[in-house]
């Protein structure tokens, strides 16, 4: 894995500038391949399928030569051909890395059509798809916050801020101080509005980053669920905000760190350590290991406790590093990055503001941003400050089936939790799972459904179309009120 330092740009006045944005493409492709191997880490997949030991093996490719334009489509196909296999149970953030996905491919595209070439250059492609994933990344951030304000977000025994607090906080010092657990809902609900805020300004893009790392980093090391995926998909699109002189900073501190490996090896080769030196570096790293392997027997998730430290290490003490050295402002004075080249590359930006309105709509509540937010807005209520439940057009969520008894077991759980279903999703999850029994209850009759005698249940029978099906989904809905933490 290393950075392509000679480009063919035959303008002398641009080629530092050339170089700098090639440069930032490829940090870009090392990171997004990383936070592909962090998603599979996370949902133990790497080789559960076809589709994912290619994409396995595509973003391994990408690290061994994230210069090459050809191996960042690759891997961008296939893995958008495994969240089309996956779909609907698609999780958010790869539900968003599908949108991000689709602009680059759609501007490789364009940019062909333009130049009449399919010689990709790798600093136009990079000029052209970059302010489309910035603005993408505006309008993930705005939902992640906008689902928030309601109700139940802010009921401290319910919230999903509270429950991850608790989780993280190994102390006790909040579980111990209830008024500080009751304040972590505002605090989150401030510190994922002010990380977007600063991104939009020059003058504050340095500090948005800054808070953004270091939230994400500790979120990606919350134990009730592996956010590091989640967290790596947004430190890969955060370079995007960055310049060429930070790249070239980051290219300078990797070639010195090379030097420095170069010459340690050299060292350990001729074996000129000192006796008390070589004794000093085997104590730690004796204890290193027992460190990783004490952490690791403890937790049980090595990639979070492991490589997720080391990438944070890796990772946000060359980006600190290089900002420091760049102080003047992380793009050039008057540049706009929000300006894309084309209106018709808005398509997707467009389509990420539909995906997370969708529950307004009365559509899915799944995979529309709306992650651990407690957000109500089924069965004609609505727990949301803003938006009120009369403002869907859809009646998907109002459908609802409350299952009593069922021979499938994950029916039978959500009895036991009494929960209500979206008919939509009920009735797909009959026709694929087949279950052989079901009591439930649907617009106030009671119903028996029994697969050997389907022609009584027409309505669970009749399919809805692949695409619906693909593009659809919805959460179990709680019976108690305040909602509670759900995905």
């Amino acid at each position: 894995m290393s950075f392509n330092s000679s480009l063919p740009i035959h303008n002398l006045e641009t080629r530092p500038i050339a170089q700098g944005q090639s440069r930032q493409l490829e940090l870009f492709n090392i990171c997004w391949a990383i936070a592909t191997l962090f998603h599979l880490a996370n949902h133990h997949i790497f080789t559960d399928s076809f589709w994912n030991v290619l994409l396995t093996i595509s973003a391994i490719l990408l690290l061994s030569k994230p210069s090459s334009v050809g191996r960042l489509i690759i891997l961008l196909v296939i893995q958008l051909f495994q969240i089309a296999v996956a779909m609907p149970g698609v999780v958010n953030h790869w539900i968003f890395t599908a949108f991000v996905n689709l602009s680059i491919l759609q501007v490789v595209v364009y940019q062909v059509v333009k130049t009449r070439t399919f010689v990709i250059n790798k600093e136009l492609l990079l000029q052209n798809f970059a302010p489309v994933v910035r603005l993408e990344l505006l309008v993930f951030y705005f939902f992640v916050v906008f689902h928030k304000l309601n109700s139940g977000f802010f009921t401290p025994e319910v919230s999903c801020a509270t429950e991850f607090l608790t989780a993280q906080d190994s102390t006790g010092v909040f579980i111990r101080n209830w008024r500080l657990l009751a304040l972590n809902a505002h605090f989150t609900i401030v510190v994922e509005t002010l990380i977007p805020i600063l991104l939009i300004f020059r003058k504050t893009r340095y500090l948005g980053l800054l808070i953004g790392l270091v939230f994400h980093c500790l979120l990606g090391f919350n134990p009730k669920d592996g956010f590091y995926d989640f967290s790596s998909m947004i430190f890969a699109t955060y370079l995007l905000f960055t310049t060429d002189k930070f790249t070239t900073e980051v290219y300078c501190l990797y070639k010195k760190l090379l030097v420095w490996k170069n010459n340690f090896k050299n060292r350990l080769t001729s074996f000129s350590f000192s006796r008390l030196g070589g004794v000093v570096m085997l104590i730690f790293l004796v204890f290193g290991l027992l460190l990783v392997f004490v952490k690791v027997v403890g937790t049980g998730d090595f990639f979070r406790d492991f490589f997720w430290t080391a990438f944070n290490l890796v990772f946000i003490i060359p980006f600190l590093f290089a900002m420091l050295r760049t102080k003047n402002g992380s793009v050039e004075r008057g540049k706009n990055i929000f300006r894309v080249p084309s209106w018709t590359l808005l398509i997707f930006p467009v389509l990420v503001f539909l995906n997370g309105f969708s529950p307004y709509l009365g559509l899915k509540t799944e995979n529309s941003f709306a992650m651990f937010s407690n957000l109500r807005t089924e069965g004609g209520k609505s727990n949301h400050y803003l938006i009120p439940a009369s403002a869907q057009i859809f009646d998907y969520q109002n459908d609802l089936v409350e299952v009593i008894s069922s021979s499938d077991s994950m029916l039978t759980e959500s009895a036991t939790k009494k929960e209500f279903l979206v008919f939509f999703a009920f009735k797909n999850y009959v026709q694929i799972k087949k279950p052989a029994r079901i009591e439930y209850v649907r617009n106030g009759a009671r119903r028996v459904f029994e697969y050997k005698n389907p022609v009584k249940h027409n309505d669970l029978m009749v399919p809805d179309s692949k695409l619906l099906r693909k593009l659809m989904s919805f959460r179990a809905i709680s019976k108690s009120d305040p909602a509670p933490c759900y995905h």
